[in-house]
């Protein structure tokens, strides 16, 4: 039945999401401009930014949207959360393609918003009404997809309720083996016993199932290989529970690498749609970085250097993402030999832990303690930026001295790329004093990272740079 393919079930859901778009964008388009909206939307700005927007949309579900779980696995708040950010994304980047075009000028804003608003309420409807319908072909035995449980005795209670307790699935158990105890002919929570050790092969002549779900410890005493193969043999799908090897991890995920399938395990893994709307954001933003970081050299350049010997622009090795190194730029507010005057000075160092940080640092000069106090110091990190070396958001790049000392559990803060401000800065930044402060704020924006928290994250930032918060 078609029903069961989670591909097709995907595609008439992409195909609902662009039947919301397209009737959204007539609909604004009608409300602004009334009888002759339909000259407007064959309007060359207006067909094209249909076009764009949905070209765009496209793009935000293949990478983002599409490798989720069908619309009838997410209850009612998960699908509200994928709506909104797949309309977040487009229209984040339809934003962007408007500043890098000029072609914002020439679209109503007040089109843009309203259809936005109008996509995102239909689309929702439309996911809603959409889940419901499969929920209730789901009801039926021939639609749904039929699970035999293969597992053990004390197991079986657990993954059977946790099955029923997932509301709106389209596979449920229909029965059950147990290799550990022969109970043929009884029941467990309502799910009758059809298999053992020794006829499980041969249930599928008398029973009705469509997969096989092997929930197993990994040290049980079985050939798994056997076990697998003989359902393959017959055309049924096996399903293997993965963490019954028992590995704490915060995430795991199938691969395929190199031709060999693989089970990953992580802490955190970005998806591509998300590492490539991070990216986007971090290229719009550097751009428009680089554009104030270009007025203020011409005012800070000439001031650095006359009253201080030395380059304008300070150079220095960080480590980013998982050890790869990168020169960091910012406007030297230091004097020429502060490095070599840091051994020195590391009797006074005010943090605990791996990192430098001093309260009247002698090494600062006058005009860099205004350019600190004001972050102006970091405005060349814009550079990195575009150069894909550092986000606008992250962690804190460490020195190469600071890196070599790290313990194992610090070199976490580095799985994701550094950025120009992030959870330390927004929290204090020099009034924190002790590393492992810094380390638990950086995981836990790695552990929790949206695209909802980076923005928040930039905003606390404009408020930390505005009242000089923790800068020194």
């Amino acid at each position: 039945m078609l029903i069961r393919s989670g591909k097709f079930i995907k595609a008439i859901l992409l195909l609902l999401d662009l039947t919301a778009l397209l009737l959204s964008f007539f609909m604004a388009t009608g409300l602004r401009f009334g009888e002759s909206f339909s000259s407007m939307v064959l309007n060359d700005y207006y067909s094209r930014t249909l076009w764009v927007v949905s070209l765009i949309y496209l793009l935000i579900w293949f990478l983002y949207d599409s490798g989720k779980g069908n619309v009838t696995e997410r209850g009612l708040f998960a699908n509200f959360t994928s709506v909104f950010q797949n309309i977040l994304y487009t229209l984040i980047i339809t934003l962007i393609y408007f500043f890098a075009t000029q072609q914002g000028i020439l679209v109503s804003r007040y089109v843009i918003g309203v259809f936005f608003a109008i996509f995102f309420v239909t689309d929702y409807l439309f996911r809603i009404l959409w889940r419901a319908f499969l929920i209730r072909v789901a009801g039926s035995e021939t639609n749904a997809t039929n699970i035999m449980l293969v597992t053990l005795s004390a197991d079986a209670p657990q993954v059977i309720n946790r099955f029923l307790s997932e509301k709106g699935t389209l596979q449920h158990i229909s029965c059950v083996t147990l290799l550990d105890a022969d109970k043929v002919g009884e029941e467990i929570e309502g799910i009758p016993i059809v298999g053992n050790s020794e006829n499980y092969l041969d249930t599928h002549r008398v029973n009705v199932y469509d997969e096989v779900f092997i929930f197993l410890p990994y040290d049980y005493e079985i050939e798994l290989k056997k076990l697998i193969s003989g359902f393959e043999e017959m055309g049924v799908a096996v399903n293997l529970y993965i963490e019954v090897f028992d590995l704490d991890s915060r995430e795991k995920s199938v691969r395929t690498i190199c031709g060999y399938h693989v089970v990953s395990f992580m802490t955190r893994r970005l998806t591509a749609g998300e590492l490539f709307i991070k990216r986007m954001i971090d290229i719009a933003g550097a751009l428009v970085g680089l554009v104030i970081f270009a007025a203020a050299y011409i005012i800070i350049a000439p001031i650095i250097r006359f009253t201080s010997p030395g380059p304008v622009i300070f150079t220095q090795t960080r480590v980013g993402i998982n050890g790869r190194r990168f020169k960091l730029y910012k406007f030297r507010s230091m004097y020429q030999d502060a490095e070599k005057r840091k051994a020195e000075l590391m009797k006074q160092n005010q943090m605990q832990g791996n990192m430098f940080k001093l309260k009247d640092d002698p090494r600062i000069t006058p005009v860099g303690k205004f350019i600190r106090r004001t972050s102006i110091d970091e405005l060349p990190q814009f550079i990195n930026v575009l150069a894909g070396d550092m986000s606008l958001v992250g962690t804190r790049p460490p020195t190469e001295d600071e890196y070599e000392k790290y313990k194992n559990y610090h070199m976490r803060r580095l799985s994701m790329k550094p950025g120009i401000t992030g959870m330390w800065q927004v929290s204090g930044r020099s009034d924190i004093t002790d590393f492992e402060q810094v380390v638990r704020l950086d995981l836990e924006y790695i552990d929790n990272w949206s695209l909802l928290l980076d923005i928040q994250l930039i905003l606390r930032t404009f408020k930390v740079v505005f009242l000089s918060k923790g800068a020194r």
